[in-house]
């Protein structure tokens, strides 16, 4: 958005999203969040709880039984999601149709292809542990025959990095194998090295050398990097920045517990 849009009506009672546990407080915010995070968005989240919320709270009965109406008529979740967008007007007419093509590209997409994307992005927001669930929902259905190996390589590869995130590296290091085996990409590949050193699994990191063909060389280039990153993490670190991880950990688990 290139110009400054004020708020219509900003209630003093929020309505809580869980993905990315944020609470919003008008229909702007609501505009803004359903635009970009179309992936994150499901036929679930166009609740009774939301209606109620943008009819009672925002005062904007309009957009509440145009919804409702859209559900009756058992309307697509694209048709949802540009209804509130286009009557919020928070964007522009340009951006409502840049946002209409996002929705047919949406379309296009498999369920697996949509799962990832929603997991990708909780992995760029720091929800590991929903992404992990994501990435397993995919991974516990059948194989789409239409997607590559690569896709699903990719999948466990970031369910691997993931893991690895929440510094659990036996998870993580068989998430890399199946993503190597699948992708046999240098990354994955790595990553299992990394697992096996950073948790200092002598023996595995042995079979691993000689199951991958790794050279002497990597695995010094790899020890050399985690070094590195072990004094900027003991230089950036303090006990108020553990406090906060530890603490937002404990949220984000929160929020799973209930969704």
């Amino acid at each position: 958005m290139n110009d400054i849009t004020l708020c219509t009506i900003h209630t003093e009672k929020p309505f809580y999203i869980k993905e990315i546990n944020k609470n919003i407080y008008s229909i702007e915010e609501l505009s803004y969040y359903l635009y970009n995070n179309l992936y994150l968005i499901e036929d679930q989240f166009f609740s009774e709880e939301l209606i109620d919320y943008i009819e009672n709270e925002l005062g904007l009965t309009t957009i509440a039984s145009g919804i409702r109406q859209i559900i009756a008529n058992k309307g697509e979740l694209g048709e949802k999601i540009s209804f509130v967008i286009k009557n919020s007007g928070y964007y522009t007419e340009k951006e409502a149709e840049k946002l209409e093509n996002h929705l047919v590209m949406l379309c296009s997409k498999t369920a697996a292809e949509r799962m990832k994307a929603k997991a990708d992005i909780l992995m760029d927001t720091e929800k590991y542990n929903m992404a992990i669930h994501y990435y397993n929902s995919i991974l516990s259905k059948a194989i789409n025959n239409e997607l590559p190996e690569r896709f699903y390589g990719d999948v466990y590869n970031n369910l691997g990095v993931a893991y690895a995130r929440l510094f659990e590296y036996e998870q993580a290091a068989s998430a890399f194998q199946c993503a190597y085996r699948l992708n046999k990409s240098t990354e994955s590949l790595e990553s299992i090295i990394m697992c096996d050193l950073i948790s200092g699994n002598e023996k595995r990191l042995k079979i691993d050398k000689e199951k991958y063909g790794v050279t002497d060389t990597v695995i010094n280039r790899l020890r050399a990097e985690i070094i590195k990153l072990k004094v900027h993490i003991q230089s950036e670190w303090d006990e108020s920045r553990e406090e906060d991880y530890i603490k937002q950990c404990k949220k984000e688990y929160i929020v799973e517990v209930n969704s």
